[in-house]
């Protein structure tokens, strides 16, 4: 069974009806199943990354700007060290940014799934999920559902609910397509972040992507505690429009979302016959908010080792010092939010473009890696990292000694499909 019909079971999904000869029954439940078209999924990658065929629109050269300076950098060739991140392609095929707007993806996916005999679709709120002994349950307003084995991407487990979180930052952003009176879009160029804008109390950027020189994305993003509305994320990207000397515009669509930035440690697993994709599952990287293509490497992993053993098999995690690495930056966003403007900065004018993205790719080799995190400021860096190692070891401690939760204890709900890049 899939619970939850967003990106993540939407890519469950995708990877079970493209395996031909399963014969395996499949429930797909959700509140609505239709596609919808509001947001987008942007991702890098070479031409064979999953999904990659339904993007309307590529490009080869990503911007970042800071006040005083930008950067252009023309994306490289693949690595592909550890397939973690769910690019794949031979080694050395060059790289592109990509955007799949939520509409295709998920069109794609139910026209597939829809052919095949073997999948149900239930349209219902899911109000409950648990292990049983036996099966995982699905408790909807239509009934409930029971299957061996059950992926769902709604909720974080009883006992994820309850890890402790001790830098709970967000992002929140939000984002007009428009179409302006001037040509004032580089078509060729993405903007990943342009920071030339007031930081308020926490780490602000634009990011665009363009599709001809009148018409692209404008999106305002920050790193913070507390999310700001979409009043305030809107006033900012109206006026970054208008100072870019675009005349007249009219905006043709809007997304607005928040989504978690934290050191909570989510696992694959919620017990042993229910397994967490996407953000519940962890595949959020907690700095950037970037997910789509680690669901995909998830789903893939998962879906074929149940298909071929019966038992899902978590997808392995990735060196130990990423996961260091972002606590360590979470902890200076969340203790000295003031700085996140000046590492960045710092950082892209050390460090290309295309091997900042193989870092976050969680692709890079160690020794890339200390050479990049050699040149960033130090004292801030040795100060986060002397307190996440001594809380991290506190808060293994506590995790492991804490009892489990009740199979009965039905969890928080949390938004479980981040938008903006993955």
């Amino acid at each position: 069974m899939i619970a939850g019909a967003g990106c993540a079971g939407l890519s469950a999904l995708w990877e079970v009806v493209h395996r031909a000869g399963h014969g395996r029954r499949i429930v797909v439940v959700d509140r609505d199943i239709e596609p919808r078209d509001d947001r987008t999924w942007s991702f890098w990658g070479p031409p064979t990354t999953p999904f990659a065929h339904l993007a309307d629109r590529t490009w080869e050269q990503v911007h970042v700007r800071f006040p005083g300076w930008d950067s252009v950098d023309t994306l490289g060739g693949h690595r592909g060290r550890s397939g973690r991140s769910g690019r794949s392609g031979r080694s050395g095929d060059r790289r592109r940014y990509m955007r799949v707007r939520s509409h295709d993806y998920g069109a794609a996916v139910l026209d597939a799934a829809r052919r095949s005999p073997n999948v149900e679709f239930v349209s219902a709120d899911i109000r409950e999920i648990r292990d049983g002994p036996d099966h995982g349950v699905v408790v909807t307003s239509a009934g409930e559902l029971r299957a061996p084995v059950v992926f769902q991407s709604v909720r974080l487990s009883p006992d994820d609910a309850a890890a402790p979180v001790r830098h709970p930052l967000r992002q929140h952003f939000s984002g007009w397509e428009v179409h302006t009176e001037r040509p004032v879009f580089d078509t060729d160029v993405v903007t990943l972040m342009d920071f030339d804008t007031d930081q308020h109390d926490g780490t602000a950027f634009f990011y665009v992507l363009p599709e001809s020189p009148h018409r692209a994305l404008v999106e305002h993003t920050m790193f913070s505690l507390e999310p700001r509305d979409r009043a305030f994320h809107d006033d900012r990207v109206g006026a970054r429009v208008e100072s870019m000397g675009a005349g007249s515009f009219t905006i043709e669509r809007t997304e607005y979302g928040s989504i978690p930035m934290e050191d909570r440690l989510v696992q694959q697993r919620w017990g042993r016959h229910v397994w967490n994709l996407g953000t519940v599952g962890g595949m959020t990287k907690p700095t950037t908010g970037y997910t789509f293509q680690r669901i995909h490497a998830q789903t893939r992993h998962l879906v074929e080792s149940w298909l071929t053993t019966d038992v899902p098999a978590p997808l392995p995690s990735a060196p130990a010092r990423y996961r260091f690495a972002d606590r360590t930056l979470l902890h200076i966003l969340h203790e000295r939010p003031e700085l996140g403007r000046p590492i960045f900065e710092k950082l892209f004018a050390t460090t290309s473009i295309d091997r900042v993205l193989t870092f976050l790719d969680e692709d890079s080799s160690a020794l890339d890696d200390a050479r990049m995190i050699a040149r960033l400021p130090w004292r801030p860096f040795v100060a986060a990292a002397v307190a996440e190692l001594g809380s991290g070891l506190s808060v293994g401690n506590r995790r492991r000694r804490r009892p489990a939760a009740p199979a009965e204890a039905a969890p928080p709900a949390v938004h479980a499909e981040p938008h903006l890049v993955a």
